[in-house]
């Protein structure tokens, strides 16, 4: 009993900081997710690449974080036949413009971003934390 008593603090610290890692890349995870909802909404078509308020609601209501912001914006490349894809970050629109010996691909792009508060504060350490994501993808035509 008094090795379990001296050893039952260190265990119960152990636990906590496995829950709030776990609720970290939880999160994290979430945000990335909400990302790509955006994107995949934005690459439909040429209509909905465009359409970045229509990308950004997709992603916050996919995301469902209070205060998370979801930026989405769109642009171009140039595939010339070797399968080019979108990159991040996306070019902007001005570039498609420009001349172009191949295929004009449209590209979509969203970030999100939020903070959450930690159940647990330890000395030292932050009492709330962010969570970034980006997604990247070409709008089929």
């Amino acid at each position: 009993m008094l090795e379990f008593a001296l050893v039952l603090p260190c265990l119960m610290l152990l636990s906590v900081g496995i829950v709030e890692l776990g609720r970290a890349i939880y999160n994290t995870i979430e945000v990335n997710n909400a990302a790509t909802a955006g994107v995949e909404y934005g690459s439909q078509s040429s209509q909905t690449g465009v359409d970045t308020a229509g990308m950004q609601d997709a992603a916050i209501a996919d995301g469902n974080f209070p205060g998370m912001t979801a930026t989405a914006t769109y642009g171009c490349t140039c595939d010339t036949g070797a399968g080019t894809s979108c990159t991040y970050p996306v070019p902007p629109v001005s570039s498609c413009a420009t001349f172009c010996a191949g295929q004009i691909v449209q590209c979509v792009q969203v970030r999100t971003h939020t903070s959450f508060n930690a159940i647990f504060h330890y000395p030292g350490l932050p009492s709330s934390y962010t969570a970034d994501g980006h997604a990247v993808m070409r709008v089929r035509r």
